[in-house]
């Protein structure tokens, strides 16, 4: 089986330690300590948004525009009505793709062996979303997520093609074209209790990370 060396440890796909570092630039760890520290008392703080250019707290908070999603059992559901089931990581993902997101499914994987010790006011649950409507069907999506083992509070779920791109733009924050969905980011992206974006990792953020703005949010 392929191997990947990640920070003097080696980890297999579908797996990944709960240290697991980035390969992307990331988040110092003093700024995401100051992050938590907001989102846990509430507050936003512009000069973290500012300082990372889209990365690390939302500011202001922001709802995305309510689409139809068809998740891994067939059921389509909306989006925001989803988010509202609890504090949610979501990811960006296509179940064809062989490069970057095995280790996004290894990431969600560790981070969902690490939510029942999580102190947590909301449930937590995590959201993977195919952004390749023409192949990422509910059998495939069903696929993907056996792969990484997961659990109830771990669902995917794929939007339309109309409204595909229009969600990786909102949750993106930016401007810039989209590239190819080969290209696509690695980040992942913490919604409240009342589905509302308020954080934006780097490309393959560490566990460790992930699970403290979880429970950050988890606790207000």
């Amino acid at each position: 089986m392929r191997t990947i060396s990640v920070s003097r440890e080696t980890v297999v796909p579908g797996r990944v330690k709960s240290g697991m570092r980035a390969f992307a630039p990331s988040l110092t760890r003093r700024t995401l300590l100051r992050d938590m520290a907001a989102l846990a008392l509430g507050a936003m703080s512009p000069f973290s948004f500012a300082q990372h250019g889209g990365l690390g707290l939302v500011t202001p908070p922001i709802r995305l525009d309510d689409i139809w999603l068809v998740d891994q059992t067939g059921r389509k559901r909306l989006l925001n009505d989803s988010l509202r089931r609890g504090i949610t990581a979501l990811q960006t993902v296509y179940t064809g793709c062989g490069t970057v997101c095995p280790l996004q499914g290894a990431l969600f994987s560790a981070v969902q062996e690490r939510i029942p010790g999580i102190r947590a006011r909301h449930p937590l649950q995590l959201l993977s979303v195919g952004i390749d409507p023409l192949s990422d069907s509910p059998s495939a999506l069903r696929a993907w997520l056996a792969r990484f083992h997961a659990g109830p509070a771990w669902i995917a779920a794929t939007p339309s093609l109309t409204d595909v791109d229009r969600m990786r733009v909102a949750l993106s924050g930016s401007k810039t074209p989209l590239g190819d969905i080969a290209d696509h980011a690695t980040q992942v992206y913490c919604f409240d209790a009342n589905a509302m974006l308020r954080w934006r990792s780097a490309d393959l953020p560490r566990v460790d990370d992930v699970c403290d703005v979880l429970g950050a949010l988890a606790r207000t």
